[in-house]
């Protein structure tokens, strides 16, 4: 196993402005057109509630029947609870932005963001506490690795030097300040929480703790980990940079390789019927029909960057590009949904019958979306 690089990167990975920049979960500081705080600062600061909150950047969205909650920049949460026709801003307890969101029940939600942030909500999106941040989160690494030295575990004294010197790299002394991307927990309570430079974390408690999985991610090199997707048969992904996708062994308690045709980045992962479809940069959609033994491209006619895929119905696949397209996919052909545009999206889930709810520049909305099925049953899965 390679030492941990948990912050270090070379030729061909993404720096985290241009990280931001392309996974469109996450914006730059160059984007917004102003400096951020520093983490200590957005950590102890609740996010300000205001006007201005509603025309902010969101770079996630989250659909649990009539109610959505968005995440954007300096820890906006907007929700509604009419399918999107009006939105309030919650009570959120940091100013970190924040990267995305998931529903694991009628009224928990989870948000993931900058900083090492984790926050949950049980009141359907209202309100929110903080599970962990950057302050937290590099006690447990130092505190989880240093037991493993202890225990003569091998490689666990390289990591704990690296953490080491991640830390003296922050230019917050004592916080961890790099992104969770996505998290998803199950009903059983077991679920995972991923982020860049390889963090992924695992909770068999329904988030109440956290063990470091690093090492168990077959990803010595420390991709950046964007997208956790559990298909129908149980079986749950992982996806990031360079083509990396995983499947989770429960029986050796770690995830392990699922080679894939394509080398870029994977930015997300959907699930319906037929199969697990992985889809990334530049248009890139990969469908397996067998559990990842065997890949198909999906033609989208597009070369945006998509950032979200869910099921429609039976056979049919909804895209959401970068560029604003929504692109349904059935039989082999794809058409465009021709949802009006409003700026660059970077969030998607579908929001129930002919609906599709987006979150971008323009802010978060759910707008329809002809030309999609209405197998309700099907979706709501975020």
């Amino acid at each position: 196993m390679n030492s941990f690089k948990l912050f270090s990167y070379g030729p061909g990975r993404h720096a985290p402005a241009l990280c931001r920049a392309i996974r469109a979960a996450i914006l730059s500081a160059a984007v917004l057109g102003a400096a951020l705080p520093a983490g200590a600062e957005v950590l102890d600061r609740p996010a300000e509630r205001s006007a201005a909150a509603f025309k902010r950047p969101m770079t996630g969205i989250a659909v649990r029947g009539d109610s959505a909650v968005s995440v954007g920049v300096h820890g906006t949460i907007l929700v509604s609870r009419d399918a999107g026709k009006t939105w309030k801003q919650a009570e959120v307890p940091v100013s970190s932005d924040l990267t995305n969101v998931r529903f694991s029940g009628p009224n928990t939600a989870w948000a993931t963001g900058h900083d090492g942030v984790v926050l949950r909500s049980l009141d359907g999106g209202q309100t929110w506490t903080r599970v962990l941040d950057g302050r937290s989160l590099l006690a447990m690494l130092d505190k989880h690795y240093r037991a493993r030295v202890a225990a003569g575990v091998a490689d666990a004294a390289a990591i704990v030097d690296e953490v080491a010197r991640a830390a003296a790299l922050s230019a917050t002394p004592g916080v961890l300040p790099y992104p969770f991307l996505d998290i998803r927990i199950g009903a059983d309570g077991e679920g995972f929480v991923a982020g860049a430079f390889g963090l992924l974390l695992r909770t068999g408690d329904g988030g109440k703790t956290w063990e470091p999985w690093l090492e168990k991610a077959g990803n010595d090199r420390r991709m950046h980990l964007y997208a956790l997707e559990q298909t129908a048969d149980g079986n749950l992904y992982l996806a990031g940079e360079q083509g990396l996708l995983r499947r989770l062994d429960r029986a050796a308690s770690r995830f392990v390789e699922v080679p894939t045709p394509y080398g870029g980045t994977w930015f997300g992962l959907a699930s319906n019927e037929a199969g697990l479809v992985a889809f990334g940069l530049r248009g890139n959609a990969y469908l397996s029909t067998d559990g990842g033994l065997g890949w198909k491209p999906l033609a989208l006619g597009t070369q945006a960057t998509v950032v979200g895929a869910f099921a429609c119905a039976p056979g049919e696949l909804a895209f959401v590009t970068q560029a604003g397209q929504v692109l349904v996919h059935r039989g082999g052909a794809t058409a465009d949904a021709r949802v009006a545009r409003n700026g660059e999206i970077f969030g998607a889930a579908p929001a129930g019958t002919g609906q599709v709810a987006l979150a971008g520049s323009g802010g978060a909305r759910v707008a329809k979306l002809a030309g999609c099925g209405a197998d309700a049953a099907r979706m709501g899965k975020n």
